[in-house]
């Protein structure tokens, strides 16, 4: 018998500055149908942030346990056979998923396919379903050498982005004539405004869509093309409060909600939360008029799949996402981190918002 030997990269759950890489080992004698695979690369962005904001809410730490006290963020990426006791999956096939932010990772292959399989290990039970799956990058069309880091940047946050869309549209934009997208710069902010824009265009929709960013994010907000406007956190008091008004909001400003919820009062009509981009300023003194209603995205997509089907859920945001892949690819540039320290740098940037919006970032081991 002979190990293997792997690193995890651990954050404390209640206090997300403290970190820690862990060690672990796994053994090449594999049970019935486990499957051992190699990460190679995957993406960090501010949503992974999130997921780690509401870790326990969310029975994100779930996915991945480790020592107590501590949890794996999730994140996206594409991983590399290099064990397998399952008769359908070899060494060397490549999988798009759900990994930790480590070297390795140890499934329970079922319901395999040639497209994919599912995760059935015993702690992933009762976890959602889309977060299980691993789908073959051999069978993907869109998989290919100038589109994996997209792939793996943007094809989750756009489902999220595809599926707050379609959730607004499917309540016709609950009658507002505008949409205030907070952390317009956020990756799946990005993907929302590209959907909207093409709503907007398809439709002949006089819906005026706004984006709400930083000073410095202002210029790269405007050259995205989506939004009508842009307007700088400083300068809220520009948004037309006699307009109803959706606010998608994925920051999770406190102080920020409470001046935009007092300047629209009973025009805003729906106030969603997606994000915490902006995790230092989530409490402030002032209650809130409206409490924002967090969007949970595995919801949406339960209800679409049960109502349109698997086969036209996946038509209908695969035809949008390749849209979307075409216009992304000239707007954001990506950028590698390679290693522990490339890892550990690039996270701590992430976590204070020092990210410069035009990188797509990917976490390399090699």
């Amino acid at each position: 018998m002979e190990t293997i030997n792997s690193l995890d990269f651990t954050v404390k759950t209640d206090e997300l500055q403290k970190t820690q890489f862990v060690e672990k080992t796994y053994s090449d004698e594999l049970a019935a149908d486990q499957v051992i695979l190699k990460i190679n690369k995957f993406s960090f962005t501010t949503n992974n942030i999130t997921y780690g904001v509401v870790g326990e809410q969310m029975n994100y730490w779930k996915f991945f346990p480790t020592q107590s006290g501590y949890g794996i963020i999730p994140v996206w990426g594409v991983a590399e056979v290099i064990l397998s006791n399952h008769p359908e999956i070899q060494v060397g096939q490549k999988y798009y998923g759900y990994y930790p932010m480590g070297h390795h990772l140890l499934v329970t292959a079922d319901k395999v396919s040639p497209r994919g399989f599912i995760d059935a290990s015993e702690h992933r039970q009762g976890l959602s379903a889309i977060y299980n799956y691993y789908s073959n990058t051999a069978q993907d069309p869109a998989f290919t050498p100038e589109t994996e880091e997209y792939i793996s940047i943007f094809r989750p946050l756009f489902g999220t982005a595809f599926l707050i869309n379609d959730f607004l549209a499917e309540h016709n934009f609950f009658d507002a004539k505008q949409i205030v997208i907070i952390s317009a710069s956020s990756k799946t902010a990005q993907a929302l405004a590209c959907l909207v824009a093409h709503h907007k265009s398809e439709n002949q929709s006089d819906l005026n869509l706004i984006g709400l960013t930083s000073s410095r994010n202002k210029d790269f907000v405007d050259h995205l093309g989506w939004y009508d406007k842009v307007i700088s956190y400083d300068s809220v008091g520009e948004i037309d409060p006699s307009n109803k008004t959706v606010i998608v909001d994925f920051a999770g400003n406190h102080q920020l909600q409470f001046e935009i919820q007092t300047l629209l009062g009973e025009n805003l009509v729906y106030d969603c939360h997606v994000g915490f981009t902006d995790r230092n300023n989530l409490e402030g003194e002032n209650s809130l008029p409206k409490k924002p209603e967090f969007f949970f995205a595995p919801g949406q997509a339960e209800k679409r799949r049960k109502e349109w089907g698997s086969a036209i859920f996946q038509q209908n945001i695969g035809k949008a996402w390749q849209h979307f892949l075409k216009e992304i690819q000239s707007k954001v540039v990506i950028k590698e981190h390679a290693g522990k320290q490339g890892l550990e740098q690039l996270y701590f940037k992430m976590l204070n918002g020092e990210i410069d919006p035009q990188h797509g970032n990917i976490v390399s081991f090699k």
